[in-house]
């Protein structure tokens, strides 16, 4: 489970402004990310093809750090 804190404006607004924000703690479920598959289980092209690109972007963007940052 994953709180995620979102700054309540509403609230805030209501409160006359105390000075300092109010924060409302929203409790949802973030869903796993998964492949696309289709109706029989298996995986879509493109779902391989997004797969592919989002490993090779993060794959870069490490190298980057390693190569050109230090």
């Amino acid at each position: 489970m994953v709180w995620i804190a979102r700054p309540d404006a509403d609230t805030l607004r209501r409160t006359e402004a105390s000075g300092f924000p109010v924060h409302l703690v929203v409790e949802e479920d973030i869903p796993a990310i998964e492949i696309i598959t289709d109706e029989n289980g298996v995986p879509t092209k493109g779902g391989l093809i997004g797969y592919a690109l989002a490993y090779t972007l993060m794959i870069g963007f490490i190298g980057y750090f390693f190569y050109f940052i230090p």
